[in-house]
């Protein structure tokens, strides 16, 4: 099962500016910074500060939608999730990254991953959407 450890909150001054390149596949022709813009990392991913928080990922039951163990999701807690939507979810006392589903009027956590099985959500448990996964910052390497 995929679980998320909150990390510590977002600094308002943070800031990672770097130039943006051409990139290209065909060709073979090695990248250079000419006339090129530079793009402000932290204002595309976090364009308000209220409400963001970020998550570790512990676990593989989420690797079919590109989520790894040890990634970095940042997460909004001022949206509800639709239908098909990555969440952060308290279950019973543990963070939970799992993909949100409503089916006849009951409310499912679903793996992306075919070693899981879905969830449902029963009315006596603790549960609660933590907020919705805009960002997956993985390692490539």
């Amino acid at each position: 099962m995929t679980k998320a450890n909150k990390l510590p909150n977002l600094k308002e001054n943070f800031k990672f500016e770097a130039p943006i390149l051409p990139a290209s596949i065909r060709g073979g022709k090695q990248l250079t910074a000419v006339n090129m813009s530079s793009l402000d990392l932290y204002s595309l991913l976090v364009p308000k500060t209220s409400g963001i928080f970020m998550v570790q990922v512990s676990g593989e039951s989420m690797i079919d939608e590109g989520i790894y163990n040890h990634d970095i999701l940042i997460v909004d807690k001022n949206e509800q999730p639709s239908n098909g939507q990555v969440v952060i979810a308290a279950l019973n006392g543990e963070l939970l990254v799992k993909t949100y589903r409503e089916i006849d009027g009951k409310v499912y956590l679903f793996s992306a991953n075919k070693n899981f099985l879905p969830i449902e959500i029963f009315p006596d448990w603790a549960f609660e959407i933590q907020g919705l996964v805009k960002y997956c910052i993985h390692n490539m390497v």
